[in-house]
């Protein structure tokens, strides 16, 4: 699951620089006048030309804080594509090996059902082959199985709950670093008050447009992020709340096949009592 979070980041990461250097060639000056063309006389006033603000010259006009807040927003983008994907209920708990786990289970077939577990590993599989573990020798202690399911679903849950901890972490930072480019930009601004800079726009538009992109550019970084974060950590909790009671139902289904073993009662139709060591 690791190395997949890296290959999504890995990805968001080639698709942030294609945009980037296709901005940044809108961006390039223009070509110069042919020598052909009729010069202006001195005389006249150049008519007012349009500025066209591309997003790559915003990215230059915010300064160096721009740069760990690209960073951040390629990291974003990474996590949430890997959260959306590695949120799914298909991937989580496997629900069309659940009819097999269950069978094999109200069997007294542990092995059968570990092979199954170890090929398709996800949260539900990994939790409960913890358990099977416990089953050895014949010996079925369901109070032990129980035990270790509840021991590695704390571990599994926790691992798969890191990458959308991330975001959270994300969508706090982000707004800070905005803000520190603000205090950066407002600080260069007042130097150049103090050079005698007052009443001179001209002179402060750079320092304050810088305090000002970081800041949007903070907010528009964090406030998806941290939509994100609520939304993938919610899907997930579902998620647990289902392998909880998945797990409680195969439980339930060993503990009923140990009772008819002990018995002496078949354990499903047509199918004969195991042996003392099978």
């Amino acid at each position: 699951m690791r190395r997949n979070l890296w290959v999504w980041v890995f990805v968001a990461t080639l698709i942030f620089g294609t945009v980037g250097r296709h901005l940044q060639a809108q961006d390039a000056p223009a070509a110069p006048a042919p020598a052909g063309a009729v010069a202006q006389p001195a005389g006249e006033a150049s008519p007012p030309t349009e500025t066209n603000t591309t997003l790559w010259g915003l990215i230059k006009q915010g300064g160096w804080t721009m740069f760990p807040l690209g960073v951040l927003s390629v990291a974003a983008i990474g996590l949430i594509i890997y959260g959306s994907m590695s949120t799914q209920s298909a991937r989580m708990l496997s629900p069309d090996l659940v009819p097999q786990l269950q069978d094999e289970i109200q069997r007294l077939h542990v092995e059968p059902a570990k092979n199954i577990c170890a090929g398709s590993p996800c949260l539900l599989t990994n939790t409960l082959h913890a358990g099977l573990e416990r089953l050895s020798d014949g010996f079925l202690d369901t109070e032990s199985m129980e035990k270790a399911m509840e021991e590695a679903s704390v571990q599994e849950i926790t691992a798969g709950m890191k990458p959308i901890n991330y975001l959270s972490i994300i969508a706090q930072v982000a707004p800070m670093l905005g803000l520190l480019g603000t205090v950066s930009g407002m600080i260069k601004a007042f130097d150049k008050i103090g050079l005698g800079g007052m009443g001179k726009p001209e002179l402060l538009a750079a320092d304050i447009g810088e305090a000002m992109v970081t800041t949007a550019t903070g907010l528009i970084i964090g406030i998806p992020t941290m939509f994100f974060y609520f939304y993938l950590k919610s899907r997930y909790m579902s998620n647990v709340s289902q392998l909880t009671r998945v797990l409680g139902n195969l439980s339930h289904h060993l503990v009923v096949a140990t009772r008819r073993y002990e018995r002496g009662e078949p354990l499903a139709p047509a199918d004969p009592l195991p042996e003392a060591g099978e």
